[in-house]
């Protein structure tokens, strides 16, 4: 075995321990130890349309911006869950990184500007989209539909208070730690939540600028959220945004 190749096998055993022992950090956490998941099998693609930006001065915003507990039955139209979406964790600017010329740095900031987050829709209501469970890809500015069943029973389940069931749509963010920690130390488990916040605050702002109601929810079983987003071994859920019109 030559040295590249020796120092590239204790690259991936050490990428692989440090996972394993931000995963037990995260159980003992969340007082669990969820079985793994079946992955969901990747249904359609579908692009959102595009939109413009919200046009809203950002302190009038942070004044508007409240956590809503209540929510109305009224479904929420595509293209505002596109601008949601598109201006709060889409991609922002493309540069030369990491081997490529054209990197995508996102709307929301991460450490290092790596492809940690990942985020989800949990539909209910939207006009234009049947319920179920949909993975935003942000490249390509369309949703992945992984379930078309209705995720109203699982999300109740999910949420520790069931008031946030009732919201048309449910945004939730995970973290990748395969991407985390083969880039950084463990250490990291820390900042990826960071960067979780950072993203959520993000579009608790966009939805306040589209006249959206949300709260920004880390009260959750990760196990049952785990389970409905069929995530991989390596990703965990990390927040959640439930949205949709005020009541």
């Amino acid at each position: 075995m030559s040295s590249d190749v020796g120092a590239t096998a204790d690259i991936v055993a050490n990428d692989h321990g440090t996972i394993e022992r931000a995963l037990a950090v995260h159980r003992l956490l969340n007082a669990q130890r969820p079985e793994p998941t079946a992955p969901l099998p990747q249904l359609r693609h579908i692009p959102l349309p595009d939109v413009e930006p919200p046009r809203d001065r950002l302190v009038a915003t942070l004044a508007r911006r409240r956590s809503h507990y209540d929510f109305s039955p009224r479904p929420v139209a595509l293209t505002t869950v596109s601008a949601l979406l598109r201006f709060s964790v889409g991609v922002q600017r493309f540069v030369p990184a990491y081997g490529v010329e054209e990197y995508p740095l996102g709307m929301a900031p991460s450490a290092g500007g790596l492809d940690i987050l990942r985020a989800y829709a949990l539909v209910q209501r939207v006009e234009g989209l049947h319920p179920g469970v949909y993975r935003y890809e942000a490249i390509s500015h369309e949703l992945v539909e992984l379930s078309d069943d209705d995720p109203a029973a699982a999300l109740r389940g999910v949420y520790l208070q069931e008031e946030f069931g009732a919201s048309a749509v449910t945004i939730a963010l995970t973290a990748r730690l395969d991407v985390a920690f083969d880039r950084y130390p463990l250490r990291h488990y820390r900042t990826l939540h960071v960067d979780s916040g950072v993203a959520v605050q993000n579009l608790s702002l966009v939805g306040t600028a589209l006249g959206l109601a949300s709260c920004a929810v880390a009260g959750f079983d990760d196990a049952a959220l785990s389970t409905l987003l069929g995530l991989p071994h390596q990703e965990i859920p990390t927040m959640l945004l439930a949205t949709g019109h005020p009541a």
